[in-house]
């Protein structure tokens, strides 16, 4: 199956409009276009500022300098251009010496007689959003849209959209803008990062500037994002390089065209049709919008200059920011890759690797881990086809694997039926517990949900897991939306039954059965030392137990199915049971072990 992602749904996509001005070139300067009135530039660290000159002016001085409002000099910096062209002109990249968070201030770019000046800067932090769908889903468009654009303005907190396209768009990078969130502006923002933002500034400094790169495109593959040197690195990128050469093999332009033409028609009917359902209706079920109009068209044809194509936004739209200094990046993606998960893990690490070479800092990395879904026809016709939390456990391992990444886990997320969730709250704020704590310090912010330690089998086929992090252990709800509310929502509890534990167990045959769990709460640290069980530290600290506590969570699992367990899983379905938390409200991160290694560590890198 192959998962109709796609842009979210009233997504504000880039489109061919009138010439606009030219508002970042001036006589033979060329300015990035990044670099505009209203922008946030990062605190703390050297600031590159960067563009090109005319050919012809290879080797001539660049200077930058940012001013206070009475004109008194706060930095200045000076490079020279490239004699290499590129794309026909002259590279030139001034680094500014790194400045506490303040402004607002002018940047002035000064070539020979030729300059730009941008207003109303300020310094502060700034992070990059990427990803697809999920991470490109409106403010406007999310859950309580309403409410939050209405308290949203918040002149530190500020936006800038990279145009979303496959080929450069010059028109387009003229039209785009630094923006202050405002009820006006703030619909076309990430909700995921706008949410993230706005908690950073509620737990920050409050007369700390906070600016968002919105830098994605819904329906696209990680390799959308990376290069072709990079891809062609690996036998998976390759694969991917290959099935797009193979799908533009023998087609002229013309053919190319009236495809994307046919193509857009029909997708712009279906969203004009969606939006208009819903605004009429709000509460209308996507059962009903399918049936009504059919599922969405989706994927568009492959052509050489779609957004859609291997390293296409990545030449078009990364490159043309990079490298704009930040503090850091938030992705959320994955989704477009579900057909050839397998391969995730390791492009996930190339993308990662190739984004920090391109701005040269080992910058931090959070990621959204994918929530619950499932499409319903799947669901009911070929069942589960199990490839999410394939997904899921590739974005674990990177975060546990490599160096300044961190995943925040959203299995308490996601809608039946819908791939693009409107609760965009719950992921954004978590990204900025996330960063708060990793990124800032903050050790007093959560972040973690229980996470198993290891694990004990007894002889009548039990299997005890021992967890970290599991103050206020307990079960709650099963799958999305039923925690505390509703008939059908099972109240806190330490037992839970097959059905709706979340635990499965399987035997030497390889199949699992839905398994039977039993929290207990009395477990010291002594009896997990003594009790062959293979973890790191036995530090209290480093448990996630409090200096005052020696018990840790435990977690007994009993299935009469299976006497001999030599695996188990947790919420290792697309959309399924996964009813475990701690008193923080954090869920257990889906994970899978085999019983028969007797080791169980799934350190969170902390």
């Amino acid at each position: 199956m192959v998962a109709a992602t796609g842009p979210a749904p009233g997504s504000e996509l880039t489109a061919e409009a009138d010439e606009v001005e030219e508002r970042s070139s001036a006589g033979v300067l060329h300015v990035a276009a990044i670099f505009a009135s209203h922008m946030v530039l990062q605190r703390n660290k050297p600031n590159a500022v960067f563009g090109a000159l005319d050919a012809d002016c290879a080797g001539m001085e660049v200077v930058a300098q940012i001013r206070d409002f009475d004109g008194s000099m706060v930095a200045q910096a000076h490079a020279y251009a490239s004699k290499d062209l590129k794309d026909g002109l002259s590279p030139w990249r001034v680094m500014l010496p790194a400045q506490p968070e303040g402004g607002p201030y002018t940047l002035r770019v000064t070539a020979g007689n030729d300059f730009l000046e941008f207003e109303d800067v300020l310094i502060g932090e700034v992070w990059l959003a990427g990803g697809q769908s999920n991470m490109e889903l409106e403010l406007r468009n999310s859950e309580n849209a309403e409410a939050a654009l209405e308290n949203c303005a918040d002149p530190l907190l500020r936006f800038y959209n990279v145009p979303k396209t496959g080929v450069i768009n010059r028109n387009a990078e003229n039209a785009a803008s630094w923006q202050e969130s405002s009820p006006e502006n703030s619909g076309v923002m990430s909700a995921v990062a706008y949410y993230f933002a706005h908690k950073l500034r509620s737990e920050l400094d409050p007369d700390l500037p906070i600016g968002i790169v919105d830098c994605y495109i819904g329906g696209t593959s990680i390799t959308c994002w990376m290069s072709e040197d990079a891809l062609n690195s690996s036998e998976a990128g390759r694969g991917y390089l290959t099935r797009y050469e193979r799908a533009i093999a023998g087609k002229t332009q013309e053919q190319f065209k009236l495809e994307t033409d046919e193509w857009q028609t029909r997708f712009d009917a279906w969203n004009a049709n969606i939006a208009a359902a819903k605004e009429a209706d709000p509460d209308v079920t996507w059962d009903t919008l399918n049936e009504q109009y059919g599922a969405c068209p989706w994927p568009p044809p492959v052509t050489p200059t779609s957004q859609y194509r291997p390293t296409g936004p990545f030449r078009a739209m990364l490159e043309r920011i990079a490298p704009y200094s930040l503090a850091g990046f938030l992705w959320y993606q994955g989704e477009e890759d579900e057909p050839y998960c397998g391969s995730y893990r390791e492009l996930l690490g190339m993308l990662i690797g190739e984004w920090r070479a391109i701005w040269s800092e080992n910058l931090p990395f959070l990621i959204v881990q994918l929530p619950q879904w499932i499409d319903k026809k799947v669901d009911e016709t070929e069942g589960d086809p199990m490839l999410w939390p394939v997904l899921r456990e590739a974005q674990w391992d990177a975060a546990q694997s490599i160096d300044n990444v961190y995943v925040i886990c959203t299995i308490d997320c996601g809608e039946y039926d819908n791939i693009h969730p409107v609760d965009k709250r719950t992921p954004g704020e978590r990204l900025a517990d996330c960063a708060l704590r990793q990124v800032y310090g903050m050790s007093r912010i959560p972040v973690y949900g229980p996470t198993v330690l290891g694990f004990r089998c007894d002889p009548n086929g039990r299997v005890r897991l021992f967890f970290r992090y599991a103050h206020g252990l307990h079960f709650d709800g099963t799958t999305p939306g039923s925690r505390n509310q509703g008939s059908d929502a099972e109240p806190p509890s330490l037992v839970r039954s097959p059905e709706s534990s979340g635990f499965e167990l399987a035997g030497a045959d390889g199949v699992f059965h839905p398994a039977t769990a039993a929290i207990f709460v009395d477990c010291d640290i002594d009896d997990l030392v003594n009790s062959k069980v293979n973890v790191v530290d036995y530090n209290a600290t480093e448990f996630g137990i409090p200096a005052n506590s020696r018990s840790i969570g435990t977690i007994t699992l009993a299935c009469p199915d299976v006497p001999e367990p030599m695996s188990m899983r947790y919420a290792w379905r697309s959309w399924g049971p996964a009813p475990l938390f701690n008193s923080d409200g954090l869920p257990a991160q889906p994970f899978r072990l085999n019983l028969t290694d007797h080791t169980a560590s799934n350190d969170d890198g902390e």
